[in-house]
């Protein structure tokens, strides 16, 4: 047993506190924790008792790192356990600060997934949307789901004839030799993520002058 000396409030942050046993600077914690072990000056804690305050200011201080980034947009498990690591956090700090997460709904892979895929679709076709998915560490079934929710409407025909229309109109400006505009419309088109299939049905309308 060790016996608590002093605690005294940070000067720059008055939402913590730093502990002093037997005279010696100990650590730096948050106060809620203080108040919720009842800790106070002269009293005697364990070696145990101390290492949990300090497993319980880093559930805090993670806590904090995560719902902050939240407020600048939603984001993937990925996304959240990326900066958390990168903070030095603890494996164990790390799952409770998601368990906690997905307890108030707070990340949601599915939800994140469909609202990419229902905003990105107006610009960008599946390929690149799929990919840009995976990267930001979503599961390639949850992916799969939110892409076949697209199936039976002209999302992606549509977002695909949009983008070819303007590109189009560029092209012309300095392109006359057929074969090679429709090489060009056909590898920007590729380049923003639609199919083939997709590309060569708009290449046809807009290349024969139907959707004109």
């Amino acid at each position: 047993m060790v016996r608590i000396t002093s605690i005294e409030e940070n000067k720059k942050n008055k939402d913590r506190v730093s502990i002093y046993v037997e005279g010696e600077f100990l650590l730096a914690c948050d106060k809620s924790i203080v108040y919720k072990k009842q800790l106070r000056k002269d009293m005697e804690v364990s070696t145990e008792t101390l290492l949990e305050l300090a497993k319980e200011d880093d559930r805090i201080k993670a806590k904090d790192t995560a719902l902050r980034q939240l407020e600048r947009g939603y984001k993937t498990e990925h996304e959240v356990r990326q900066k958390l690591t990168l903070k030095e956090y603890s494996d164990e700090t790390i799952e409770q600060t998601l368990k906690f997460l997905r307890d108030y709904d707070l990340v949601d892979d599915r939800r994140y997934a469909t609202l990419f895929v229902t905003e990105r679709i107006r610009k960008n076709g599946v390929y690149k949307i799929k990919n840009d998915l995976l990267t930001k560490g979503i599961d390639k079934e949850i992916i799969q789901e939110a892409l076949d929710r697209l199936e039976g409407n002209d999302a992606e025909l549509d977002s695909c004839m949009e983008a070819g229309k303007k590109k189009l109109a560029i092209l012309k400006n300095r392109e006359t030799d057929p074969y090679k505009l429709k090489n060009k419309l056909y590898t920007y088109l590729a380049g923003r993520g639609y199919s083939r299939d997709t590309i060569m049905s708009v290449l046809s309308r807009l290349l024969s002058g139907e959707d004109d």
